[in-house]
Order: C-alpha cells, then structure tokens, then sequence
C-alpha cells in the first residue's frame, strides 16, 4: 500500500510538472492595432499574420488582436510598445519622426518619377533590403528596445478635398493635412497650407472647415468616412499615383516580448514574416484599386495627374531624394549611400536585373 501510495503520488508529480512545461511552452501575446479591424494593412494583414503563426507553432505562440485604438491609437504607438501596453502592434512609421528618423524620412518621401513606376511588390523588396543592408535603420529600432518584424505597403497617397481641384494651381492656400518632415513640402510647392491633425480628427476638422483637405490613402480615406464631408480627390499620378519611397507601415515587436517566444518558434515567425510580404503586397495592391473605385462609387469625383502634370509638380517641388539623403545624414545616418542603393535596387528592379 505503501509503495502504491508513493507511485500514485509521483505519478501525480509528472503529470504537475508536465502541465508546468506545457504552461509555460505557450507564449501568449497582445497585437494592437489603432484602426479598425477590416484595415487591410493593418487588421487583414494582422489577422492572416496571426492565424499562420498559431498554425505553423502549433498553438505554442497565440497573439490576442485588440483592434480599433482600444489599446493603442496609432500616434502612441511607439512609446505604448516600448512601455509594453502590448507586445506587438503597427506603426504608420512617418508619424515618428523624432523617434525614428531613417524610417520616417523615406516613408515620408515621394518621387515623382521613380515613385509613378514602382509597384508595390518592388517598393516592399527595396524596404526590406535597404534594413538588411544598413545596420543603421533597423539600429534605430533596438536602441528603443523593438524590433520590425515585416513592412507593409500603402497606397500611394492621395488629397481628398472638400471643393474641386483639377489642376495643381488650385490647390493655393488650402489647408491640407499631412504629417511627417517631407510631404508638407510637397503640399506647400504647389501653394498649400500644410497642417497636422491626428487621423482621428480628420473628420470633424474636414466637417467644421479646420481643414480644406487631408492626404492618406483611399483606402484609409474610406475607413475614416471622409467621402462623407469632402467628394474631391486628386491622385499623384496617372495610374494611382507616386509610391513613397519604402513602404510606411511596420510591424514592430518589442525586443523583450520577443526574447520570450523559444528560438525554433522565432525561427518559425521569421519564415512567416517573409511569406506574408507577398501577400501583404498582394493585397494592397487590389486595394489601392478598389479604393479608388469604391470612392467614385461614392460620388467622389477623382482627378488623375498626366504623367506631365506629375513630372511637372516634381520639378516645382524640392528634390525629395536629395533632401532625404541630407536628412538621415544630420541624424547620424548613412543618408547619401541609403538614397544611392535605393535608386541602384529601383533602377534594377524596373530594368528586371533583380527579381526579389
């Protein structure tokens, strides 16, 4: 009895110390995601994201998506992170410029030329070889204590405004929105009025006449409801417009939270993370097209630039390259070597020499 006793009672020890190990094999994360769920970059992606990791580990890795600026609104995105109010989420990289300023200056930036003939699988590549290859831009990241786990790229940007605007000259004295170091110069070449409102204020500030209009992307025009106080849109090009120089959305982790997850399930979200580029790619690309649609069928009268009025905005605006280079430069960046490979990876990825 007495050794039937004992075995009963180490038995029960295996089974605790078993479901001990089980426990504490299972890392459970928090994504926050400051738009809403049906966001394409950052809820369809995410949600596609997350059911391919708890897939692929086997449900030893499981991300809770808090979704809708419940946790995080996307302008504290960055420090909520760092502070750990969750342990993943999606930065619109370009709001951060004091904080991350490689990625904000080339997320912030267009070309006129280069960015009418990317596409959005070749931006997305060039993204992810300019962080490899510069220990710089992914540097800015560590020392906050996150890491960028994949980029996702946007629509190129688009004005939607309140009153008609058909051609450059009537865009003079407008109040437009937008954010980062760069695209305010864009809107102030051709004589607006640059002004920075939070994503969430757009509305109501295109409502009571705080702004004459906002530039973001269609699909995020449609997300924020802005078809319903302003039915103008003007895109910066002559198919959907000027791609910014790397794709402006990341998906950042923080370091510790990452640390955390086993190596073989790191190993295992690395390999995610490449695979859900191309689809990420995928899908902003049929969005950017269905965006545009979707708003005409709201009555959204859209005004397409020639590929002469682009060029000629591009002349007429500072060269955003050069500028861009000088500007990583003064944060302590590799500015003038990042724009060169840039254009070498643009060029040869438009000429078919490379094929990421």
């Amino acid at each position: 009895m007495k050794f039937r006793a004992i075995s009963h009672f180490a038995s029960a020890a295996i089974l605790a110390a078993g479901l001990s190990t089980s426990a504490q094999a299972q890392v459970n994360l928090v994504y926050a995601n400051g738009y809403a769920r049906n966001h394409a970059q950052v809820g369809v992606v995410a949600d596609e994201w997350i059911k391919r990791i708890e897939a692929e580990t086997q449900g030893r890795v499981k991300v809770r998506h808090v979704f809708g600026g419940s946790l995080l609104k996307p302008e504290n995105m960055i420090e909520g992170l760092r502070g750990r109010t969750a342990d993943i989420g999606t930065a619109v990289v370009s709001f951060f410029p004091g904080q991350l300023p490689i990625s904000a200056t080339l997320a912030g930036s267009t070309d006129m030329e280069l960015g009418n003939k990317l596409d959005m699988k070749g931006l997305t590549a060039i993204t992810m070889k300019l962080l490899a290859e510069f220990p710089e831009f992914a540097g800015e990241y560590t020392k906050l204590g996150l890491k960028v786990l994949f980029w996702v790229p946007t629509p190129p940007y688009s004005i939607i405004t309140k009153a008609p605007v058909t051609k450059l000259d009537e865009f003079r004295g407008k109040k437009i929105r937008t954010f980062g170091n760069v695209l305010p110069q864009l809107v102030n070449s051709v004589g607006g009025v640059p002004v920075s409102v939070a994503f969430g204020e757009i509305y109501t500030s295109l409502q009571t006449g705080v702004l004459d209009g906002a530039l973001t992307d269609p699909p995020a025009m449609l997300v924020g409801r802005f078809d319903e106080v302003a039915k103008h849109a003007v895109l910066t090009g002559p198919g959907l417009g000027a791609l910014t120089l790397i794709a402006p959305v990341a998906y950042i982790v923080n370091l510790e939270s990452w640390n955390r997850i086993p190596a073989q399930d790191r190993a295992i979200i690395e390999k995610i993370n490449n695979d859900i580029i191309a689809f990420g790619a995928e899908l902003m690309t049929g969005e950017a097209s269905k965006g545009v649609a979707t708003l005409e069928g709201k009555g959204v009268k859209v005004t397409r630039l020639s590929a002469a009025e682009a060029s000629a905005w591009g002349k007429v605006a500072p060269d955003f390259m050069k500028l861009a280079g000088e500007g990583i430069t003064k944060a302590g960046g590799p500015g003038e070597r990042m724009i060169a490979r840039y254009r070498e990876l643009a060029g040869d990825y438009l000429s078919g020499k490379w094929k990421p």
